[in-house]
């Protein structure tokens, strides 16, 4: 690979550009999706291909080729190079790429390699799961199971000298149970996804989670309509992770600065919370699902204190973003494949911890709601506004955890809530996920501990 990765590069930077990089990816996915303990689809696919970017003056172009011999990528670097050229004298800003470089070779080391699993192995432990769920009790009435791998190896090089090789393996169940009494219909999903092979589906988590996804569907159909109103909220490690990446880590990603098009433009080295707040990307915690070596530019990651004792420090960026406001590379460019552009994103995304036990959060709390997980919402980078709905909560009065609700959300500005932190928990969860940007999907992580804010609306009946 490392050959034909040069043959593009020269070729490239031979037609006039100042500027080229090659992504060359070989990767498998294998899918096994149960209903109701039926079959509905069971695919396995490769994909194997490169990317070719090329750049002068601020113009940038990109191509992708499957033709991985000599020629075909001397003539795609060729013309991508070309295509660069020809619309240089278009682009509204002019600047250059730089950034630093790098050599390695990352061969990831897992227990069971995925390949050792036969398709009926992996074809019985998503029944199990889909029979776990679905015996669970006569008001489960059905059932979804998901069971996804990916493997992957990529070659990384450009023309200032960088040349990476990694590796990835990661797999993923989901369960999916709905249970139903009388006209009171609930669903809910449950998840797990590590940087791991299939030793991760043998653990106790992830062998039982059918059961657990079922048993919170059953308690959901007795639980209560949430009355909306003005609350202290106390929000659950999963949800408090989906407003950390969702409201504000996205408006981080440093390519929002160019198009002007985050709540935080103009707040960098300035206050976004109180003292006590931090928060961090780390795309280096060991087997967590957003987890690399080095991003699909090459640039070897870090971990990225965006928020530290309540100061914007840092943001997520790539070898544009980072030429063109002056910054370190920190290598959060992510790509879903070879056929997408690197683009700034997050990887494992969460509130740092503090000192509150969670039970002396909820004791410390006389009239509020503990919100967990999460259903659905929107966000709104660029006014920092949004609005989750939570798979659940429960009533909290005078310090104690009371009547489970239902129909629950949280909206609001993101700077106002963060302002409004008062108590963070010393507890911490990550949870696997799947981060959409510009049509692109790639593997997270989100999380962090049991966090309180004062005096914030809440919305149910």
């Amino acid at each position: 690979m490392e050959d034909l990765a040069q043959a593009a590069l020269d070729a490239a930077i031979k037609t006039g550009v100042t500027f080229a990089d090659v992504r060359i990816e070989n990767s498998t996915t294998t899918i096994i999706e149960l209903n109701d303990g039926i079959t509905r689809q069971s695919m396995a696919s490769r994909m194997k291909g490169a990317g070719i970017r090329a750049f002068i003056d601020g113009a940038w172009a990109f191509a992708q080729t499957t033709n991985l011999t000599p020629d075909g990528m001397r003539t795609t670097g060729e013309s991508v190079a070309k295509l660069a050229i020809a619309t240089q004298e278009k682009v509204a800003e002019r600047f250059t790429i730089d950034g630093p470089v790098f050599e390695d070779k990352v061969i990831l080391n897992v227990k069971k390699p995925f390949e050792s699993v036969s398709i009926d192995e992996k074809m019985q432990f998503v029944k199990m799961i889909d029979d776990q769920a679905r015996d669970f009790d006569e008001r489960i009435v059905s059932t979804r199971t998901i069971y996804g791998e990916l493997t992957s190896e990529l070659l990384i090089a450009n023309s200032l000298g960088t040349q990476i090789y990694l590796q990835n393996s990661i797999p993923r169940i989901i369960s999916v149970p709905t249970a139903k009494e009388g006209p009171n219909r609930q669903r809910t999903q449950q998840s797990i996804s590590l940087r791991s092979g299939f030793e991760e589906m043998e653990t106790e988590a992830a062998q039982n989670i059918g059961a657990k996804a079922a048993q919170l569907a059953i308690e959901l159909l007795s639980s209560k309509m949430a009355e909306g109103g003005i609350y202290d909220v106390v929000l659950d490690p999963a949800l408090n992770g989906v407003v950390t990446h969702e409201a504000f880590g996205h408006a981080t990603e440093a390519d929002n600065w160019p198009a002007h098009s985050t709540v935080l433009e103009d707040m960098v080295s300035k206050e976004v919370g109180p003292e006590y707040l931090s928060i961090s990307d780390d795309p280096t915690l060991p087997g967590m699902r957003g987890s690399t070596e080095y991003d699909w530019e090459g640039t070897e990651t870090k971990k990225r204190c965006l928020v530290k004792n309540g100061v914007l420090t840092d943001l997520l960026h790539s070898l544009e973003t980072s030429s063109r406001l002056e910054q370190q590379p920190n290598g959060a460019a992510r790509a879903q494949s070879y056929m997408h552009i690197p683009l700034p994103r997050m990887s494992n995304t969460f509130m740092e911890p503090k000192d509150w036990a969670v039970d002396e959060l909820i004791e410390d709390t006389k009239n509020g709601i503990l919100l967990c997980s999460f259903n659905y919402g929107y966000t709104q980078s660029a006014k920092g506004q949004f609005m989750f709905q939570a798979s659940h909560g429960y009533l909290i009065h005078n310090g104690e955890k009371g009547t489970m609700v239902r129909d629950v959300s949280l909206a609001g500005n993101i700077l106002e809530i963060l302002a409004k932190i008062d108590a963070i928990g010393k507890d911490f969860e990550l949870e696997g996920g799947t981060c959409g940007k510009d049509g692109q999907s790639v593997p997270t992580m989100t999380g962090g501990p049991h966090a309180r804010i004062r005096q914030v609306p809440v919305g149910g009946m």
